[in-house]
């Protein structure tokens, strides 16, 4: 044997890669010698997507139409393979049911566990006692939104123990909850990082997480909470508690009055990330005050993403949408002052921007790395009278205003043709992907060399939706594909 593969950070490395070989390698490593026998073991029961294969290292254990059973009564001293591979185990996915008890003496047999993850809503002891340890750092609990009693009920109970676990640092729930959580949620105060998705938040437990002292990282469901009783709750709370001492990123489900009551709380300049799911339709206008509260909280916001629906009537065979509809770029000045790096609207329609509107957009943010004006297919959405005012000229203006810009979403007049800035830009520009939509047909002859000069780095040009004129467009994306290669 070559002695490099006695190194045990080579030896490491190898058997990290061969992790991609669906283990097969690993197993013949560890049947190999026994130098290499240990590391390639403690390879292969790292991570485990289901609890069957270590249960099933227990005599008397058995799997019948997804339902493992398991025999309580055996010996201590039948146990020692189930002992030696349990404390390989880092990471572990339940989703079976559980019927039967571990034994006695195999109270919480994963000592090691630094992750774990349960699907299931049948959740005895035996995945919960296989979920935990003192060296706990993630956890995940996703157990539906049906209806039910017992699952809330077990979802309380699970999260209750999740305060002896000291190392606990990112927990995620989903799922169906009729209880607050104000008890067990406001107990982890070790949490760094919280993703809850519930049927129903409480405004107590929402306020025993803003308590949290050490939550730099939120995603929420906050639709259902009363603005009224939230505000009360607040008001309360921050006279003699921090609200979110230490968030910095936050994803939230939230409508826009509510939205502006946060930021009114919210400790100055230290978001860094908001992601807004305005999942209930809205107008554009009903977002300038949370935009004004948005810039006054948050001085260093980087990236900035808007998930907006509008109302539309069901009685509308073909619906239209009148100017108070669309974001224009009045609605978006008062974040002009931003430093961000990120600006993402996902809106259903695209915005009413024309080139001037994308020029100015470049002097307010000149380090946008990311750009999404509208969702992939908003152009679909408008009438087919409609037509974008954003014309080529402003992929020109991007490249000579924004000139990190790596990835780009926009609806535009693809009508024309496309000029190189002047003067041009030095070095190479960044952009490598480019989402474009439009009702116009492109110009098949010169739009991909033209596209390729001023963006030399681009990869990809996608189409969104493009109309009538798909077939032109997928002569420009050949055309640029044998142009770049």
């Amino acid at each position: 044997m070559h002695p490099a593969l006695l190194v045990d950070e080579i030896l490491q490395l190898i058997f990290e890669i061969s992790l991609d070989d669906e283990k097969s390698s690993l197993c013949r490593a560890a049947r190999c010698c026994k130098a290499w026998k240990d590391p390639a073991l403690d390879r292969i029961w790292r991570r485990l997507p289901s609890a069957i294969p270590l249960l099933s290292l227990l005599p008397g254990c058995s799997v019948e139409k997804g339902t493992i059973h398991l025999n309580h009564l055996v010996q201590a001293e039948k146990c020692g393979v189930f002992r030696l591979y349990a404390v390989r185990v880092k990471h572990i996915v339940h989703h079976h049911s559980v019927l039967g008890d571990l034994p006695a003496h195999l109270s919480y047999p994963l000592d090691n566990l630094g992750t774990s993850r349960i699907e299931s809503r049948s959740i005895g002891d035996v995945v919960l006692h296989m979920s935990l340890s003192s060296r706990l750092r993630a956890f995940v609990l996703h157990i539906g939104y049906t209806k039910s009693d017992s699952a809330s009920t077990s979802m309380h109970m699970i999260l209750s123990r999740l305060k002896k676990c000291s190392a606990l640092e990112r927990l995620s729930v989903r799922g169906h909850s009729s209880t607050c959580l104000q008890t067990p949620l406001g107990a982890l105060a070790t949490l760094h990082s919280l993703s809850l998705h519930l049927s129903s938040l409480t405004e107590q437990t929402f306020m025993a997480v803003s308590a949290l002292p050490l939550l730099g990282d939120l995603d929420i469901h906050a639709d259902r909470l009363s603005l009224d009783n939230l505000a009360v709750a607040i008001s309360e709370h921050c006279d003699s508690t921090a609200f979110f001492p230490s968030l910095q990123k936050l994803r939230i489900r939230a409508e826009p009055g509510l939205l502006e009551l946060l930021c009114r709380y919210l400790p100055q300049d230290k978001l860094h990330s908001l992601h807004i799911d305005s999942t209930a339709p809205s107008l554009p206008s009903a977002w300038a005050a949370p935009f004004r509260a948005i810039a006054t909280v948050a001085s260093e916001l980087h990236y900035f993403t808007i998930e907006h629906s509008i109302i539309v009537s069901e009685s509308e065979d073909t619906p239209t949408y009148p100017i108070d509809k669309f974001f224009t770029i009045d609605h978006f000045r008062p974040l002009s002052k931003l430093p961000l790096r990120r600006f993402v609207l996902d809106s259903w329609l695209p915005p009413d921007f024309s080139d001037a509107d994308i020029e100015e957009m470049t002097k307010w943010w000149p380090l946008l790395n990311r750009l999404d004006l509208g969702a992939l297919t908003a152009l679909e959405n408008t009438e087919a009278s409609w037509k974008p005012r954003i014309s080529l000229a402003s992929l020109s203006t991007l490249a000579k205003g924004c000139k990190g810009l790596q990835s780009l979403v926009i609806a535009l007049d693809a009508d024309g043709a496309l000029a190189v800035p002047q003067p041009v830009p030095q070095g190479s520009h960044p952009l490598a992907s480019l989402f474009i939509s439009s009702r116009s047909r492109p110009d098949t002859s010169s739009l991909s060399a033209m596209l390729l000069k001023i963006f030399p780095s681009l990869i990809e040009v996608t189409p969104g939706f493009v109309g009538d004129h798909a077939d032109a467009w997928q002569v420009v994306q050949s055309t640029f594909s044998s142009s770049a290669a």
